[in-house]
């Protein structure tokens, strides 16, 4: 058995998000905690993570089976196999519980069970898979035979981007991308959908707030499928509060969308069931936040180019320099949002430049506060698995793409 130890490992920059975030109810909270400590009301207890490893893979040698081109999203099913998307090879890799090679899901092209183009996957944990794609949604079995495809169209049906699949096999969907339809009125706030698999419209589930609008220049879309088509992002706003949802098991989904510290636990009916919240105010946003902001854009920038340049859609993808850049009055508490398989959510809050590299809350769906794990500690991994395994997409020394995995034991108060 491995020897366990306290794991640290840094952040990475996630992926600038083009889009018109969300305004909370308001009220930050007052910055000093006056409840006890082990409260939501409190001030933090910190927590150690006390991890052990598990495996590694990625190889830089070429000819084996864990030599990646581009890791997208890991999974893990219930029986601790672990699901490694690679968008250079289309395909799927599954690595069993020893770290070894279980088989190999898809492959490019365009018959049943290939892959083409694919936007997102998402693994059920009894296995199974859906896989999104620019035009279709594929279904597949729990040892990656081919079930079924839904072809969409994205002038009518629109582009779907999923985060979850509720227990029902509905797609909880964040955004729909419709090319080809003029000057349609969009739906007021940032609206979440359930999207049936049987063809029926996406309904509409829950509207999360946004910031007033500014005057600004939008993203674009121009061209068509045929002919090729072009899309322009915007520089945006900087500091809009993040629309992020995770699901519970229960089928509920734990929501952020506010300038303060509140989650939402958002109901199967679409109705908030409850909030978690706790009293830390949002930063104002003064000369150094923003040129800290400015060279992570300046970064993501770079990397939104480079990413375009081997993207296999048939769109050529486009980002408004760093000096069309606008920020909001405050940064927002929280950054993201994500629930692990025994139903606690890890809450990211923001560093003080307005990063993601702030500490993590722990809480239950309850409201129950079990800690705060602190920046430089355990992070929030790519994918959380049963029996409390953990898979982080990383990168070595020479930038080849590796995939670590390790097992929380442990969560104990520091001192």
């Amino acid at each position: 058995m491995p020897k366990p130890t306290t794991t640290t490992r840094p952040r990475f920059l996630a992926p600038l998000v083009a889009l018109a975030l969300v305004l909370a109810c308001g009220d930050a909270g007052d910055r000093s905690a006056a409840g006890s400590a082990g409260t939501l009301d409190g001030p933090d207890v910190i927590v150690n993570a006390v991890t052990e490893e598990v495996f590694t893979v990625g190889s830089v040698v070429g000819d084996t089976w864990d030599t990646f081109g581009r890791v997208r999203s890991v999974h893990f099913d219930a029986e601790a196999n672990l699901h490694v998307f690679d968008s250079q090879f289309d395909h799927i890799l599954v690595v069993g519980p020893d770290g070894s090679l279980v088989r190999t899901v898809g492959g490019r092209g365009e018959g049943p069970g290939e892959f083409g183009n694919v936007t997102r996957v998402i693994v059920g944990r009894d296995g199974s898979y859906t896989v999104m794609g620019f035009a279709q949604i594929d279904l597949l079995g729990p040892t990656g035979e081919f079930v079924r495809r839904i072809t969409l169209d994205p002038r009518t049906t629109g582009m779907v981007d999923a985060s979850a699949v509720l227990p029902d096999g509905r797609l909880v969907v964040t955004q729909i991308a419709r090319f080809g339809q003029g000057d349609q009125p969009e739906e007021p706030g940032r609206p979440i959908h359930l999207f049936d698999l049987d063809g029926t419209e996406p309904e509409l589930h829950y509207t999360a707030w946004e910031l007033p609008e500014e005057d600004e220049d939008e993203s674009e879309l121009s061209g068509n499928l045929e002919s090729g088509m072009r899309m322009r992002f915007a520089a945006g706003r900087a500091f809009e509060p993040r629309l992020d949802v995770d699901l519970l098991t229960d089928g509920r989904l734990a929501l952020i969308d506010s300038i303060g510290y509140r989650v939402k636990l958002i109901g199967l009916d679409g109705n908030v069931a409850g909030t978690i919240e706790r009293p830390i105010a949002s930063l104002p946003v003064d000369d150094a936040i923003m040129e800290a902001e400015r060279e992570r854009y300046r970064e993501g920038e770079a990397a939104t180019l480079a990413s375009a340049s081997n993207t296999n859609l048939p769109i050529q993808i486009e980002r408004a320099g760093v000096e069309e850049r606008t920020f909001a009055d405050e940064v927002p508490v929280l950054y993201a949002v994500k629930v692990d398989w025994q139903d606690r959510i890890w809450v990211e809050r923001r560093g003080p430049t307005g990063d993601d590299d702030g500490p993590t809350d722990i809480v239950t769906p309850a409201g129950d506060y079990i800690g705060t794990l602190p920046p430089g500690g355990l992070r929030t991994p790519d994918a959380f698995g049963p029996g409390g395994l953990m898979a982080y997409i990383e990168s070595d020394e020479f930038d080849v793409p590796t995939v670590r995995v390790v097992r929380l034991i442990a969560l104990e108060p520091q001192g």
